[in-house]
Protein backbone atom coordinates (compact mmCIF):
# COMPACT_ATOMS: atom_id res chain seq x y z
CA UNK A 1 0.00 0.00 0.00
CA UNK A 2 1.46 3.24 -1.19
CA UNK A 3 2.12 6.40 1.64
CA UNK A 4 -0.71 8.27 -0.30
CA UNK A 5 -3.12 5.77 0.74
CA UNK A 6 -2.53 5.73 3.84
CA UNK A 7 -2.90 8.80 4.73
CA UNK A 8 -6.42 8.59 3.11
CA UNK A 9 -7.46 5.90 5.21
CA UNK A 10 -5.49 7.71 8.38
CA UNK A 11 -7.92 11.07 7.22
CA UNK A 12 -11.16 8.65 7.33
CA UNK A 13 -10.40 6.89 10.32
CA UNK A 14 -9.47 9.89 12.69
CA UNK A 15 -11.18 10.40 15.82
CA UNK A 16 -11.15 13.24 18.36
CA UNK A 17 -11.48 12.66 21.63
CA UNK A 18 -10.57 15.00 25.36
CA UNK A 19 -13.31 17.71 23.95
CA UNK A 20 -13.66 16.00 20.40
CA UNK A 21 -15.59 13.42 18.38
CA UNK A 22 -17.11 11.69 15.04
CA UNK A 23 -20.53 11.45 14.30
CA UNK A 24 -22.52 9.52 11.79
CA UNK A 25 -23.27 11.92 8.56
CA UNK A 26 -26.99 10.60 8.64
CA UNK A 27 -27.54 12.77 11.68
CA UNK A 28 -29.39 15.84 9.69
CA UNK A 29 -30.68 17.90 12.60
CA UNK A 30 -28.21 20.49 14.36
CA UNK A 31 -25.80 19.70 16.65
CA UNK A 32 -26.23 23.03 18.75
CA UNK A 33 -24.08 25.71 19.52
CA UNK A 34 -21.18 23.73 20.94
CA UNK A 35 -20.26 22.00 17.81
CA UNK A 36 -17.69 22.64 15.92
CA UNK A 37 -15.88 20.88 12.62
CA UNK A 38 -12.76 20.36 10.92
CA UNK A 39 -11.07 19.47 7.23
CA UNK A 40 -8.96 17.64 8.36
CA UNK A 41 -7.92 17.42 4.63
CA UNK A 42 -6.89 21.11 4.84
CA UNK A 43 -5.63 20.70 8.20
CA UNK A 44 -3.03 18.22 6.96
CA UNK A 45 -2.10 19.55 3.98
CA UNK A 46 -1.21 22.72 5.78
CA UNK A 47 0.26 21.02 8.38
CA UNK A 48 4.37 22.70 8.67
CA UNK A 49 5.44 18.85 8.10
CA UNK A 50 3.63 17.96 4.93
CA UNK A 51 6.18 19.21 2.60
CA UNK A 52 8.53 16.77 4.49
CA UNK A 53 5.90 13.69 4.13
CA UNK A 54 6.12 14.71 0.35
CA UNK A 55 9.75 14.93 0.01
CA UNK A 56 9.83 11.67 1.59
CA UNK A 57 7.10 9.75 -0.51
CA UNK A 58 9.19 10.61 -3.35
CA UNK A 59 12.58 9.09 -2.13
CA UNK A 60 9.94 6.20 -1.70
CA UNK A 61 8.74 5.70 -4.91
CA UNK A 62 12.51 6.57 -6.07
CA UNK A 63 13.78 3.06 -4.34
CA UNK A 64 10.56 1.02 -5.26
CA UNK A 65 11.50 2.40 -9.31
CA UNK A 66 15.49 1.48 -8.82
CA UNK A 67 14.30 -2.28 -7.15
CA UNK A 68 12.56 -2.60 -9.87
CA UNK A 69 15.25 -1.66 -12.12
CA UNK A 70 17.60 -4.14 -10.68
CA UNK A 71 15.44 -6.69 -10.50
CA UNK A 72 14.57 -6.07 -14.18
CA UNK A 73 18.51 -5.86 -14.75
CA UNK A 74 19.49 -9.37 -12.84
CA UNK A 75 16.55 -11.35 -14.75
CA UNK A 76 18.13 -9.93 -17.89
CA UNK A 77 21.60 -10.77 -17.61
CA UNK A 78 20.36 -14.05 -16.00
CA UNK A 79 18.66 -14.82 -18.94
CA UNK A 80 21.82 -13.77 -21.55
CA UNK A 81 24.38 -15.58 -19.21
CA UNK A 82 22.22 -18.60 -18.91
CA UNK A 83 23.15 -18.93 -15.20
CA UNK A 84 23.51 -17.08 -11.79
CA UNK A 85 25.33 -13.64 -12.32
CA UNK A 86 27.82 -11.48 -9.93
CA UNK A 87 24.68 -8.84 -8.49
CA UNK A 88 25.81 -5.25 -7.39
CA UNK A 89 27.57 -5.48 -3.97
CA UNK A 90 25.89 -3.99 -0.85
CA UNK A 91 28.73 -1.12 -0.83
CA UNK A 92 27.91 -0.11 -4.51
CA UNK A 93 24.28 -0.22 -4.47
CA UNK A 94 24.62 2.23 -0.87
CA UNK A 95 26.77 4.41 -2.52
CA UNK A 96 24.33 4.75 -5.46
CA UNK A 97 21.59 5.13 -3.65
CA UNK A 98 23.20 7.82 -1.50
CA UNK A 99 24.54 9.57 -4.71
CA UNK A 100 20.81 9.67 -5.95
CA UNK A 101 18.92 10.62 -2.85
CA UNK A 102 21.31 13.50 -2.36
CA UNK A 103 20.67 15.25 -5.91
CA UNK A 104 16.81 14.67 -5.67
CA UNK A 105 16.47 16.60 -2.12
CA UNK A 106 19.23 18.93 -3.82
CA UNK A 107 17.38 19.71 -6.71
CA UNK A 108 14.14 19.59 -4.32
CA UNK A 109 15.08 22.31 -2.10
CA UNK A 110 16.42 24.50 -5.05
CA UNK A 111 13.04 24.49 -6.63
CA UNK A 112 11.33 24.93 -2.96
CA UNK A 113 13.60 28.26 -3.14
CA UNK A 114 13.05 29.10 -6.08
CA UNK A 115 9.15 28.93 -5.26
CA UNK A 116 8.88 30.35 -2.20
CA UNK A 117 9.48 33.72 -3.03
CA UNK A 118 5.78 33.53 -4.55
CA UNK A 119 4.56 33.14 -1.81
CA UNK A 120 6.07 35.54 0.27
CA UNK A 121 5.62 38.44 -2.59
CA UNK A 122 1.66 37.74 -1.94
CA UNK A 123 1.66 37.29 1.44
CA UNK A 124 3.41 40.76 1.67
CA UNK A 125 0.84 42.17 -0.22
CA UNK A 126 -1.99 40.63 1.39
CA UNK A 127 -0.11 41.49 4.72
CA UNK A 128 -0.24 45.13 4.39
CA UNK A 129 -3.92 45.56 2.71
CA UNK A 130 -5.23 43.63 5.77
CA UNK A 131 -2.76 45.59 8.26
CA UNK A 132 -4.37 48.93 6.85
CA UNK A 133 -7.78 47.43 7.83
CA UNK A 134 -6.50 46.59 11.32
CA UNK A 135 -5.34 50.09 11.70
CA UNK A 136 -8.31 51.49 10.70
CA UNK A 137 -10.19 49.20 12.96
CA UNK A 138 -8.23 49.94 16.01
CA UNK A 139 -8.69 53.49 15.41
CA UNK A 140 -12.82 53.22 15.43
CA UNK A 141 -12.51 51.12 18.79
CA UNK A 142 -10.58 54.12 20.01
CA UNK A 143 -13.11 56.39 19.69
CA UNK A 144 -15.44 54.31 20.75
CA UNK A 145 -13.68 53.44 23.87
CA UNK A 146 -10.61 56.00 24.41
CA UNK A 147 -13.01 57.99 26.14
CA UNK A 148 -14.56 56.14 28.63
CA UNK A 149 -11.27 54.58 29.55
CA UNK A 150 -10.02 58.12 29.99
CA UNK A 151 -12.86 59.40 32.04
CA UNK A 152 -12.85 56.57 34.36
CA UNK A 153 -9.18 56.80 34.75
CA UNK A 154 -9.22 60.34 35.60
CA UNK A 155 -11.99 59.77 38.12
CA UNK A 156 -10.51 57.22 40.26
CA UNK A 157 -7.13 59.28 40.24
CA UNK A 158 -8.91 62.86 41.07
CA UNK A 159 -11.92 62.07 42.35
CA UNK A 160 -12.39 61.64 46.36
CA UNK A 161 -13.92 58.35 46.50
CA UNK A 162 -15.15 55.88 49.20
CA UNK A 163 -13.43 52.37 48.98
CA UNK A 164 -17.03 50.50 47.08
CA UNK A 165 -17.47 53.38 44.78
CA UNK A 166 -13.63 52.96 43.60
CA UNK A 167 -13.98 49.44 43.04
CA UNK A 168 -17.42 49.62 40.97
CA UNK A 169 -15.58 52.10 38.89
CA UNK A 170 -12.22 50.36 38.82
CA UNK A 171 -14.12 47.07 37.64
CA UNK A 172 -16.40 48.69 34.67
CA UNK A 173 -12.45 49.77 33.79
CA UNK A 174 -11.45 46.80 33.52
CA UNK A 175 -14.73 45.39 31.84
CA UNK A 176 -14.50 48.33 29.20
CA UNK A 177 -11.02 47.23 28.49
CA UNK A 178 -11.83 43.81 28.32
CA UNK A 179 -14.06 44.49 25.89
CA UNK A 180 -11.64 46.14 23.72
CA UNK A 181 -8.96 43.54 23.82
CA UNK A 182 -11.63 40.91 23.00
CA UNK A 183 -12.61 43.21 19.95
CA UNK A 184 -9.10 43.34 19.10
CA UNK A 185 -8.61 39.63 19.21
CA UNK A 186 -11.67 39.01 17.32
CA UNK A 187 -10.92 40.95 14.12
CA UNK A 188 -7.51 39.95 14.07
CA UNK A 189 -8.53 36.20 14.27
CA UNK A 190 -10.47 37.20 11.26
CA UNK A 191 -7.95 39.00 9.43
CA UNK A 192 -5.78 35.66 9.91
CA UNK A 193 -8.61 33.72 8.18
CA UNK A 194 -8.74 35.95 4.82
CA UNK A 195 -4.69 35.88 5.10
CA UNK A 196 -5.33 32.11 4.65
CA UNK A 197 -7.93 32.33 2.25
CA UNK A 198 -6.45 34.93 0.32
CA UNK A 199 -3.38 32.90 0.17
CA UNK A 200 -4.44 29.83 -0.17
CA UNK A 201 -4.68 29.87 -4.12
CA UNK A 202 -1.17 30.46 -4.56
CA UNK A 203 0.01 27.99 -1.82
CA UNK A 204 -1.90 25.58 -4.00
CA UNK A 205 -0.38 26.68 -7.36
CA UNK A 206 3.33 26.12 -5.66
CA UNK A 207 2.46 22.95 -4.21
CA UNK A 208 1.26 21.65 -7.05
CA UNK A 209 4.26 22.67 -9.08
CA UNK A 210 5.88 20.96 -6.40
CA UNK A 211 4.61 17.98 -7.17
CA UNK A 212 4.95 18.09 -11.01
CA UNK A 213 8.73 18.98 -10.46
CA UNK A 214 8.97 15.83 -7.67
CA UNK A 215 6.89 13.57 -10.35
CA UNK A 216 9.74 14.58 -12.67
CA UNK A 217 12.68 14.61 -11.67
CA UNK A 218 12.04 10.88 -9.58
CA UNK A 219 11.14 9.45 -13.19
CA UNK A 220 14.93 11.31 -14.75
CA UNK A 221 16.45 10.49 -11.37
CA UNK A 222 14.61 6.46 -11.48
CA UNK A 223 16.16 6.10 -15.17
CA UNK A 224 19.92 7.48 -14.59
CA UNK A 225 19.43 5.16 -11.20
CA UNK A 226 18.80 1.97 -13.93
CA UNK A 227 20.90 3.02 -16.09
CA UNK A 228 23.80 3.23 -13.79
CA UNK A 229 23.22 0.00 -11.84
CA UNK A 230 22.93 -1.96 -15.40
CA UNK A 231 26.20 -0.39 -16.06
CA UNK A 232 27.74 -1.60 -12.41
CA UNK A 233 26.31 -5.34 -12.93
CA UNK A 234 27.79 -5.31 -16.86
CA UNK A 235 31.00 -4.21 -15.41
CA UNK A 236 30.55 -6.93 -12.17
CA UNK A 237 29.92 -9.56 -14.75
CA UNK A 238 33.04 -8.82 -17.01
CA UNK A 239 35.26 -8.84 -14.03
CA UNK A 240 33.72 -12.41 -12.51
CA UNK A 241 33.58 -11.41 -9.24
CA UNK A 242 33.17 -14.49 -7.25
CA UNK A 243 29.68 -15.34 -5.85
CA UNK A 244 30.85 -15.50 -2.65
CA UNK A 245 32.15 -11.89 -2.12
CA UNK A 246 29.02 -10.57 -3.51
CA UNK A 247 26.08 -9.57 -1.75
CA UNK A 248 22.40 -9.21 -2.68
CA UNK A 249 21.34 -5.50 -3.91
CA UNK A 250 17.54 -6.08 -4.27
CA UNK A 251 17.50 -6.82 -0.41
CA UNK A 252 19.47 -3.99 0.22
CA UNK A 253 16.82 -1.52 -1.43
CA UNK A 254 13.89 -3.67 0.06
CA UNK A 255 15.63 -2.77 3.45
CA UNK A 256 16.18 0.81 2.53
CA UNK A 257 12.38 0.72 0.85
CA UNK A 258 10.40 -0.36 4.34
CA UNK A 259 12.47 1.96 6.40
CA UNK A 260 11.65 4.76 4.50
CA UNK A 261 7.87 3.24 4.53
CA UNK A 262 8.19 3.15 8.65
CA UNK A 263 9.27 6.56 8.03
CA UNK A 264 6.53 7.82 6.37
CA UNK A 265 3.77 6.03 8.80
CA UNK A 266 5.61 7.47 11.87
CA UNK A 267 5.38 11.23 10.23
CA UNK A 268 1.95 10.72 9.00
CA UNK A 269 1.22 9.40 12.68
CA UNK A 270 2.73 12.77 13.76
CA UNK A 271 1.05 14.82 12.06
CA UNK A 272 -2.33 13.36 12.62
CA UNK A 273 -1.37 13.71 16.84
CA UNK A 274 -0.90 17.03 16.42
CA UNK A 275 -3.56 18.04 14.80
CA UNK A 276 -5.76 16.15 17.25
CA UNK A 277 -3.72 17.74 19.95
CA UNK A 278 -4.59 21.55 18.74
CA UNK A 279 -7.94 20.44 17.82
CA UNK A 280 -8.44 19.88 21.15
CA UNK A 281 -7.25 22.87 22.39
CA UNK A 282 -8.96 24.72 20.90
CA UNK A 283 -12.16 23.21 21.18
CA UNK A 284 -11.64 23.36 24.80
CA UNK A 285 -10.49 27.35 24.31
CA UNK A 286 -14.03 27.51 22.50
CA UNK A 287 -16.08 25.74 24.92
CA UNK A 288 -16.97 23.18 21.98
CA UNK A 289 -17.89 19.95 23.83
CA UNK A 290 -17.17 17.91 20.33
CA UNK A 291 -15.33 18.52 17.01
CA UNK A 292 -16.50 16.32 13.83
CA UNK A 293 -14.17 15.59 11.09
CA UNK A 294 -14.97 14.66 7.19
CA UNK A 295 -18.59 16.22 7.92
CA UNK A 296 -21.04 15.67 4.80
CA UNK A 297 -23.65 17.21 5.58
CA UNK A 298 -25.33 20.65 6.42
CA UNK A 299 -25.19 21.13 10.34
CA UNK A 300 -25.41 24.37 12.67
CA UNK A 301 -21.44 24.45 13.57
CA UNK A 302 -18.29 26.11 13.95
CA UNK A 303 -15.62 25.34 11.30
CA UNK A 304 -12.28 25.69 13.18
CA UNK A 305 -9.77 24.46 10.78
CA UNK A 306 -8.45 28.03 10.50
CA UNK A 307 -7.66 28.05 14.51
CA UNK A 308 -6.56 24.82 13.85
CA UNK A 309 -4.01 25.44 11.52
CA UNK A 310 -2.83 28.40 13.23
CA UNK A 311 -1.90 26.23 16.35
CA UNK A 312 0.00 24.19 14.39
CA UNK A 313 2.14 26.72 12.77
CA UNK A 314 3.30 28.16 15.85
Amino acid sequence: MSHKKLLIIMLVFALFTAGCGTKQAQDTKAPGPQVGIIDMNKAIKSHPKYNQLMVLGQQADTLAAQLEAQQLANQQSAATQGGSIPDMSQNQMAELNKAFEQEFNAKMSAKQEELNPKITAKADTIRRLLSDEMNAYNDQLDKEYQPQIFNLQLKLKTVQLAKEEAAVLQAELEKIQTQRSEALAAKQAQLAARMDELLAPEKAAVEQQLAAYAKQLNEEISKQAAAKQAEIVARNNEQQIPAAQVEQAPSQIQEQLAMKHQEIQALQGYIIANITEKTAKVAAESGFEAVLTNVAVNISAVDITTQVIAECNK
